[in-house]
């Protein structure tokens, strides 16, 4: 049965850090090399929108407007550095969609840290779809640390909350997944697209196709290494099963290959 959905990717800006932070020990020491030189590149931040016939959908919403201008800890600009061009903005990555935030019925939230929660304020129209897990954890993460890789400016808004428990079939064609690990309440989104077929769309469960593997690979930096490879492997086992397409969170050379809107998948 046709769902007719429509998938976009949006660039929306790239952060530099040292590789290790995305996939754990890319560069390490040995006898033989024991002053091993580590690469300091860019992953992208992006994001998605997903049109189905009766609703309007976004996958995350990037960093903060003010990102470069005290939106983001000081340490940030060392660490992490952020860069964007003009035309990378979410109002405008959405304008080539022929959208516009109002009139954005869903925004779906994989996780709730920095560079994926940084507009929700942007959509006052839209049910903001995020797991319980992951709000709980942010609130207490952000009475302790307002600006950690939870924002506090990002949390503590006016939005429509909408928290869920465990996976969601949201729509016709559109299942969350939830899939702990990467964050206590981090979630997929699977879609079922008429010529693409399904479509997994990991955000930071799996950061890059060396976190796939084989072998499966952890990042530098998770909440619960247990979980994030019991869900990494509940994610091989339902691409494995319908053949699906597998959409990482931050990996370059994927995202460098991708159809960008206005172009779309269907």
């Amino acid at each position: 049965m046709s769902t007719g959905l429509k998938l976009y990717f949006l660039s929306l800006g790239r952060i530099t850090c040292d590789t290790n932070a995305l996939v754990a020990l890319m560069t390490r020491a040995t006898s033989l090399d024991p002053h091993p030189v580590c690469k300091f590149e860019p992953f992208p931040v992006c994001a998605a929108y997903i049109e189905t016939p009766g609703a309007k959908l976004l996958w995350g919403t990037g960093l903060r407007a003010d990102c470069f201008t005290g939106g983001e800890p000081e340490s940030t600009k060392i660490n992490i550095p952020i860069s964007r061009d003009d035309n990378e903005s979410l109002e405008h990555q959405l304008s080539l969609c022929g959208v516009s935030p109002e009139e954005i019925d869903y925004v779906i939230m994989s996780h709730l840290h920095h560079d994926h929660a940084g507009r929700i304020n942007l959509f006052k129209n839209a049910k903001i779809v995020v797991q319980r897990r992951e709000m709980e954890r942010a609130r207490a993460e952000t009475q302790i640390n307002p600006m950690g890789t939870y924002l506090k400016a990002d949390i503590d808004i006016d939005a429509n909350w909408t928290l869920i428990d465990g996976d969601l079939d949201l729509l016709p064609g559109v299942k969350l997944l939830f899939v702990p690990g990467h964050a206590d309440g981090q979630q997929c989104l699977q879609l079922e697209l008429d010529n693409l077929g399904t479509a997994l769309l990991t955000s930071d469960a799996c950061y890059t196709s060396i976190n796939w593997g084989p072998p499966m690979r952890p990042p530098g930096v998770l909440d619960d290494s247990r979980s994030y490879f019991s869900s990494l492997r509940r994610l091989h086992a339902i691409a494995e099963e319908t053949n699906a397409t597998v959409f990482f969170g931050h990996d370059m050379a994927q995202f460098d290959t991708l159809r960008k809107a206005p172009a779309f998948y269907d």
